[in-house]
Parts: structure tokens; sequence; C-alpha cells
């Protein structure tokens, strides 16, 4: 682990905190008559973990959070309860050293309550993460439903709060808990997707009543903890692979590194790598990095030969390939230009990242917050591209990435005679015979969950001269 959240107080109101503001609280009511979350965050501090705090913006025992009005712990907050919120945040600030992490959870505050309490927070730690549910966006990352992953590409910070039983997010005797091993494989796999797709992992168990874990959690816990001692390079500090999606499990990557997670292991012992076009420098199992594995390319995927020194985790395998120079790979949605050819660029042929603008828990929309288009140019030519909106509603400038150098769109530089919006970008090269990439985003970073407008966008990529043809 590198770094703990602990419940300061849920929606029941019950403060595990020594707070002045309510005698409802571990240290007047209870007989253990300590304030638990000041020695948790001690004993964080004596062991280099991150220290973070779980916080509910609803309360069920304060008077001033009066009336309650929905079903699914959605309420407004009132100015009364939101002063009273903002009270026990600063303490919590103030009193428990470095805090890492503010989790926010369920209400629906106004949007001018989230920015009060994001303007605390980031004014008293300025280093503290706060979660995205604070709601109106004004998190540092979003937070996906509970147990959830998404099934698309992200393109902001983003966590998956997870729990050991998708039943339950506190102890309960009557839970059925099953066989270890499976739901350790279960929770690795979790981790491993997360991961892989730029997610950050938060996994909660549920204490007994006097605060011990029982054996089941316990068991699953230390035998993750055994597999991330040996595997933990292909975890932490790990980027998402830009490789298409693999039959077997997922990639992480390092520069100059991909690490395979072979969940299904082949049975031949053959492992197919689709995608990768680079000059391999050497293959071999994390856990022996002296085994040094064959490897052919044949109908332009990578085949792996898994010989006898690689053995099989009953998790997951990790194989890591490294290669030489940058990384040579075949995107998943290619885009071909040909000889005098012109190309329309839009929403369709794209590859999305998207974030998810969030008012409460169950009012979340996703957005699309970034464009990428990738293209194979099979001849030298000089080039521009237009942008067209059918609408005058693209009201914000805009960023064009080509190869990493970047253009400023101006919205309504100019129109035609049938009201079609027209921006562009005069005479500029693509790499003949290589990938390049086109990426579309807003300028505007202050509001990093804010969509796109694309729907009625349109990019033409146009030729303007022509050379010899490069084959």
């Amino acid at each position: 682990m590198k770094s703990i959240i602990i419940t300061s107080k849920h929606h029941d109101g019950f403060n595990m905190f020594k707070t002045a503001f309510s005698n409802f609280k571990v240290v007047d009511a209870t007989p253990y008559n300590r304030d638990i979350i000041k020695e948790l965050s001690e004993a964080c501090q004596r062991h280099n973990l991150g220290f973070g705090v779980y916080f509910s913006l609803i309360d069920w025992h304060y008077p001033g959070a009066l009336p309650f009005t929905s079903v699914r712990n959605s309420d407004s907050i009132p100015p009364k309860h939101h002063k009273y919120n903002l009270n026990q945040i600063e303490e919590l600030l103030t009193n428990y050293g470095e805090i890492s992490e503010l989790w926010f959870d369920m209400g629906s505050p106004t949007f001018e309550q989230s920015k009060e309490i994001a303007e605390l927070v980031k004014r008293i730690q300025p280093n503290c993460l706060i979660s995205g549910r604070l709601w109106n966006d004004q998190g540092d990352f979003v937070v996906m439903g509970d147990n959830y992953k998404p099934d698309f590409k992200m393109g902001v910070p983003w966590q998956t709060p997870a729990s050991i039983f998708h039943e339950t997010w506190s102890y309960r005797s009557w839970q059925e808990r099953g066989d270890i091993d499976l739901k350790v494989s279960e929770k690795i796999e979790d981790l491993l997707t997360t991961v892989s797709l730029g997610g950050n992992y938060l996994l909660n168990i549920g204490p007994t009543a006097d605060g011990s874990v029982i054996d089941f959690e316990k068991q699953v816990l230390k035998r993750i903890g055994n597999w991330i001692k040996k595997n933990g390079e292909s975890v932490y500090n790990t980027s998402v692979s830009p490789l298409m999606e693999q039959d077997w499990g997922v990639i992480t990557s390092k520069p100059g590194k991909l690490y395979l997670h072979v969940m299904d292991f082949p049975e031949e012992r053959k492992l197919t790598l689709k995608g990768i076009n680079s000059k391999i420098k050497i293959i071999y199992p994390l856990v022996n990095k002296d085994a040094s594995l064959k490897s052919e390319y044949k109908n332009d995927n990578l085949i792996i030969k898994l010989t006898e020194e690689v053995i099989k985790n009953k998790y997951s395998t990790v194989i890591v390939v490294e290669y030489k120079d940058d990384l040579i790979y075949t995107p998943a949605h290619l885009l071909t230009l040909n000889d005098k050819e012109n190309i329309i660029l839009n929403a369709n042929n794209t590859e999305k990242f998207h974030s998810y603008s969030e008012h409460d828990y169950y009012s979340n929309k996703t957005t699309v917050v970034k464009l990428n288009w990738m293209l194979m140019v099979k001849s030298q030519s000089n080039y521009k591209i237009i942008l067209e909106s059918i609408t005058n509603d693209i009201n914000e400038d805009l960023i064009l990435t080509i190869n990493n150098k970047e253009y400023l769109i101006h919205p309504y530089e100019n129109y035609s005679n049938n009201n079609i919006y027209l921006k562009g970008i005069d005479e500029f090269k693509l790499d003949v015979n290589s990938i390049n990439s086109i990426e579309l985003r807003r300028k505007d970073k202050s509001k990093p969950h804010k969509g796109l407008n694309i729907k009625n966008l349109k990019l033409t990529l146009k030729q303007i001269s022509f050379q010899n043809k490069i084959n």
C-alpha cells in the first residue's frame, strides 16, 4: 500500500475524531475515549504512508442538516449544515498533519458550496487531493461509481473505489466469503485493469466493531501484498500503454518497457502481442530477469515463447518486453492518407478521451474532453486543416496539436455564405510512412471536465502540394 483512507465521519454523523463542534464522537461517546484519526495519522507518518480521510457531506445526526428529502442520500446542504461541514473540514486539515486526500461523499451541494470547500482545502493544505465527490466539478480527480471501471479511455485523473464484497462496504457477520484465492484473483485483476487504464485503485475493507480485521480479509490483503512485492514494478509509477487490447490480459508501461499482465495463460506457451512493431531488446519474466525469452514477428504480431523458465502465477504472470528507441505500434484506430487524398476527421473516426461532469452521485454525465486521430501518411506533401461547425456554438479557444506542436484555434475567424463557421491551420507537414497524431482539446484547463462540443464539428485535412510519392 502507498496510502490509506479512513472514515472520519459517515452519513450517520458519528465523528471518529476529536471535534469541537459535536459531542457525538468516539472521544466522548465511547469507552474507548481516544482520537482514532489522530493515532492513525501519526502511525502513517511513522511508516511513510499517505494518510487520507473520508468525510460525508450529509449528516443524519446534525439538526442543522434537516429536512431530508432524498431517499438516496443526495440531499441539499442547508447553510447551517454547510458551515458545520466547513468547521469540521478545517479541523481535519489543521489538527492531523499532512492529509494526502480528502474523500468526500454523497449530498447535493450547490456549486458555490463545493467551490468554497475546495478553496478551504487548498488554502490550508495545497497538496491535498480532493475527490470528485465534492461534486460540481470541484475535485482534483474523477471518482467512478462504486466498483466500476470505465469501458472507455479517460482524459483526466480518475479513481475506482472498490470493496472486498460488492454487496457491502462494512463488516457484516452473515456475508458469504467463499474461496480466498478466487477473491485474491478477482481483486488483482481489478487492480491491474484499473491501473492499465490509467486509474487509481482504492480498495475498501470493513473492520469489526472492535476494529479488528477478520481473517478472510486479512488473508486476501496479505496475498495481494505478496504478489505486489514481487511484481510492484509493473504497477507503481506506470503509464497507459497505447497498444490495442489483448486477449490474454492487460498492459502497463514505462519508458522503454511494456509489462504484459498475463491472466489467461496460453496452454501452448506462445503469447501473442498484437500491435507492436518496435525492435525488441530483451524479453523476460519479471520475477526471473535472467531468463531471456525468444520471440519472432509473424503476421504483424509478436509471438513470445514462454519456456519452462516462466513459472505461471495463478493470479497474473508478468512478462517484461524491453524495446529499442521509441515505441512503434499500430493504433487500434488508424487512418491512412493516400496520394492526392483529403480526409474528413470527425467524432466517428477518432479516439475519444472522457471525463465525468457531476452534480451528485445520481446526476453525473460522461463528457468528451479530448479527440485524437492517428494517421499513416503515404506521400510527402504540405497540408492544411479546415475546421467547420454547422452551428455557431463553439465559442471558446481550442488547441489543435499536430505531432506535439500546438496551434491555437480562435472561434469564428471567418465564415462562409452558407453560415458554416470556419477556422484553420495553414501549411504544415506530416511524417511520411509513420504514425502522425492530431489532437483536439479545449484551451481552458480550469474546467477539465467540461466537454468538447463535437456534435457539429468537422475537420478536413487537405493536401495543398504534392511531391514524389515515397514507397
